[in-house]
């Protein structure tokens, strides 16, 4: 578990662990100690691990919209990471909780202390994402900051880590430290006794935790199957050229392709300014040998198709495939395992309402089909309705966020687009028997998303959003409206017609503070003072 009940004081044998502050005696003779509330600070993340930053310096920061989400002058309510489908390789909800305790740096001293680090305990006051508002234990001082930084840490972490306390101290701020620095040692007690024991704390394994954070199971220059983005019915090689997080950055390169790329209208291509990022879970990537197993088109070096040949022929043997190091296996992209008595109910033609995941716009829902079934379990080809179905057909695993059952759009508000060449009025009843078709089975779909987690999604909320037409591009973003699992998401400062629709579970909706945690670019709104 992430947090425990922080109830015994955390002294330990033989050692005092809270010790008097001390300061370098030239600057302790020239500290003066403010009594006057100060602003709020706004702490910047400093982040463990292998997180870097990326292009940080034009990123866009949600400060503006907390500060006035802490005076009142803004009615505004940001999704609670708890809801948003997994966003971080490791879960973190727990301690995304208002009243939680922990210990933490207190900045106050920077200046002043030589060489010692200055900690202090707080509270959280209110939750925005992975921002948190924090008030320092018996202190007025509050001040904004992304729970996972590296700066925060589970409490008597000093005391346990430096018994001697030779470079970590507690001292509370400024404002409260004169009054008490005579009798320091008595006033931590004191506030521990009062405000912390008995309270809810982050567990003693949190900077263990926290420093597997940007830990992945994937490494650059490993490479896997890619859907060619321009032509669906064809699968190429690709390799990782960055890794944040769970999202990765994939691209095709001349290394791989049997043919000459075009490095200006083809956005998965290698060149100086491209970049192709998506989720780990993408529907877009597939393991090495994927299309060799399912007999799609792969356009790939002659060495490549022998090679994944041998592994579709090893799995079709009952034998363990011979991946090379490089490959990105089936073991690599999991997904849950799918239930055989159902599946067996899915049939050839049975039709549902499709997002289409290779749009230029994600505003509407459309009509669509089971064209064939592939050999990797829980894998269909699909496509939308119309003369051009088996051409823009593709790939995809049931548990997805882009399907969803017939009458959806209608039962919850959106539009549903006509099949390509279809005349008169859309009645899937009518439509169905025209067709000879049935509907997908409503037990196919991911199971509904309970109530108490569909209302954590409402009209107003504020996140950050990875653009599906240009997915390098992550952004401040509202939801502009609810349509059941479904939301409608407005990218801040752009038109409605840039809306776009998502699914809950969707990875290419994150809470706000996930682009500063993982030092990744955080677009600005198209218009100023938004």
């Amino acid at each position: 578990m992430i947090f425990g009940l922080f109830s015994s004081p955390f002294l330990l044998p033989n050692t005092s662990p809270i010790s008097s502050v001390r300061m370098s005696p030239p600057a302790a003779a020239n500290t003066s100690f403010s009594t006057q509330p100060q602003k709020t600070d706004y702490l910047k993340v400093v982040r463990c691990g292998k997180a870097k930053e990326k292009r940080l310096g034009s990123s866009y920061s949600w400060e503006t919209h907390l500060r006035a989400f802490e005076d009142g002058s803004k009615r505004e309510k940001y999704i609670p990471v708890e809801a948003f489908n997994s966003n971080t390789n490791i879960d973190f909800n727990d301690i995304l909780k208002e009243g939680l305790i922990f210990e933490c740096i207190n900045h106050d001293y920077d200046k002043v202390t030589d060489g010692v680090q200055c900690r202090w305990f707080a509270r959280v006051e209110k939750v925005c994402g992975y921002r948190v508002l924090a008030q320092f234990i018996a202190s007025e001082k509050k001040f904004w900051i992304n729970m996972l930084t590296e700066e925060i840490h589970n409490m008597a972490n000093a005391a346990l880590k430096d018994p001697k306390m030779a470079a970590v101290t507690y001292v509370p701020p400024f404002h409260v430290a004169k009054e008490y620095e005579n009798d320091m040692q008595n006033f931590i007690r004191n506030a521990l006794e009062c405000e912390v024991y008995g309270q809810n704390t982050l567990s003693d394994d949190h900077d263990e935790t926290l420093n597997r954070l940007h830990d992945s199971r994937f490494h650059v220059g490993q490479r896997l199957e890619l859907l060619n983005y321009a032509n669906s019915l064809e699968i190429r090689v690709a390799r990782i050229q960055e890794i944040t997080g769970r999202r990765i950055s994939v691209l095709v390169s001349d290394e791989d392709s049997p043919v000459p790329l075009d490095g200006e209208s083809d956005r998965q291509s290698q060149s100086n300014e491209s970049q192709y990022w998506i989720d780990e879970a993408s529907f877009f990537i597939f393991p090495v040998g994927f299309a060799a197993v399912n007999g799609y088109k792969l356009s790939a070096k002659k060495d490549y198709i022998e090679h994944t040949k041998r592994i579709a022929s090893d799995l079709k043997a009952g034998k363990p495939p011979k991946f090379l190091k490089e490959d990105v296996t089936f073991d690599d992209l999991p997904h849950e395992k799918v239930d055989e008595e159902a599946w067996s109910r899915l049939k050839v033609g049975q039709k549902f309402e499709l997002i289409d995941p290779l749009a230029q716009q994600f505003k509407l829902l459309h009509v669509a089909s089971i064209i064939s079934f592939c050999e990797t379990d829980g894998y269909m080809i699909v496509g939308m309705d119309g003369p051009d179905q088996l051409d823009e057909s593709f790939p995809i695993h049931i548990n997805n966020t882009f399907m969803f059952p017939v009458g959806y759009a209608e039962k919850n508000g959106l539009e549903l687009a006509d099949p390509d060449s279809f005349e008169g009025t859309f009645k899937w009843d009518e439509y169905l028997e025209k067709e000879n078709a049935e509907r997908m089975p409503l037990e196919l779909f991911r199971t509904e998303p309970s109530e108490e987690r569909l209302n954590m999604f409402q009209v107003g909320m504020r996140l950050e959003a990875a653009d599906m037409c240009e997915n390098q591009f992550i952004c401040p973003a509202t939801i502009k409206g609810v349509h059941g699992r479904i939301i409608n998401v407005n990218f801040d400062g752009w038109d409605e017609e840039f809306d776009e629709l998502y699914d809950i579970d969707s990875h290419d909706i994150l809470p706000i503070g996930w682009c500063e945690l993982h030092g990744y670019s955080l677009q600005p709104p198209k218009r100023q003072n938004y």
